[in-house]
């Protein structure tokens, strides 16, 4: 009875604070590590299944930052954790993620309603500019019915309004092609994921030149 007594204040006590990182290198360790971890997000399935992830990664990272943290830094921390530091697929997600914080925190977003979603992998509201009261969505740059394989990309993920997501639709314009000649230069996009954007853009009325 004493023993039992005694393991469920050991749980009440220690499982808390290690539920609750309060340092900027545990949240990145125990964490974003997980979040971020390249194996696991390459196993998300369902609907858009990355963009929860993404905004819980935004949530902690701010929440780092907030602590402290340099925002760079702590992704960085994270991807040593699982092994991926360094890699070209490593440093276009930290740019990816980088930028949507910044955008996120341009458009305020990073209030105290904004942040309870986003822990929960929600949509924050923006609150500042002309775009005030629409909700985030987070556009995948290169469609998923376009190039599938990026589907669970964290690169491939930005942050733009609700608004922007509808107007954007599945279009390839220019900027999308050159990402993706930019990606497949850099092993990011497969030859076939090229050839299905320009068949795409060259539909959309772009003109390409079609991969050989």
């Amino acid at each position: 009875m004493v023993l039992r007594f005694l393991l469920l204040i050991l749980v009440a006590v220690v499982l808390p604070l290690h539920a609750r990182p309060d340092t900027p290198d545990a949240i990145a360790r125990e964490i974003l590590a997980p979040l971020l971890d390249p194996a696991k997000v390459a196993t998300l399935k369902g609907d858009r299944p990355a963009n929860p992830r993404l905004y819980k990664v935004l949530y902690w990272l701010e929440t780092a930052t907030r602590l402290g943290g340099e925002p760079g830094e702590v992704i960085e921390t994270a991807q040593r954790v699982t092994g991926n530091d360094g890699t070209v697929a490593a440093t276009a997600d930290k740019t990816a993620i980088l930028r949507n914080r910044r955008t996120l925190d341009s458009l305020g977003c990073f209030t105290v309603e904004g942040m309870m979603k986003l822990r929960k992998g929600g949509s924050p509201t923006i609150t500042r500019g002309e775009q005030a009261g629409m909700a985030i969505a987070l556009d995948h740059v290169l469609p998923r019915s376009v190039v599938p394989e990026l589907a669970t990309r964290f690169f491939n993920l930005e942050a733009i309004s609700a608004y922007e997501n509808r107007i954007k639709s599945n279009r390839i314009s220019p900027r999308e092609l050159g990402l993706a000649r930019r990606w497949y230069r850099v092993g990011l996009l497969s030859t076939e994921g090229l050839k299905a954007v320009e068949r795409a853009g060259r539909n959309a009325g772009a003109e390409i030149q079609l991969v050989q």
